[in-house]
């Protein structure tokens, strides 16, 4: 009888936890915030992501490369496949060669970067003997 009496007792514990979880009247309301918010954003759609395609890549690497300070003004061709970004041109130094591959390889979707970017051979200062 004992044993019947604590399964019974035990059981209405459980389901009476149950109902107090289920109705909102005995929520707090920092509880009752928090449910609010995770509702709102499972509601929200999520943003549609295009499709990384070696055309995307491409465009996404020539508008990073022309917002980058240092490289807005240089002549970089950009070309893509199968994600390996090449990128060609002529620069005025390594540093910039360095650079360029940094930006492209913060694309998403670049897989690796291909940099046969050249660098512009020195001036020799004229009337400097050797």
């Amino acid at each position: 009888m004992k044993t019947i009496l604590t399964s019974l007792l035990l059981g209405l514990t459980v389901s009476t936890g149950a109902v107090l979880a289920q109705n909102p009247s005995t929520q707090t309301p920092a509880k009752a915030a928090q449910n609010s918010r995770t509702a709102a954003k499972q509601a929200m759609p999520k943003p549609a992501v295009a499709p990384v395609t070696d055309a995307n890549i491409t465009a996404a690497v020539k508008d990073k490369l022309s917002k980058t300070p240092s490289l807005k003004d240089a002549n970089i061709n950009v070309s893509t496949k199968d994600g390996v970004v090449t990128l060609t041109g002529m620069l005025k130094n390594g540093g910039l060669k360095g650079v360029a591959t940094n930006v492209t390889k913060s694309v998403r979707g670049v897989r690796k970067v291909d940099n046969q970017i050249t660098i512009e051979p020195k001036a020799k200062a004229a009337g400097v003997p050797k």
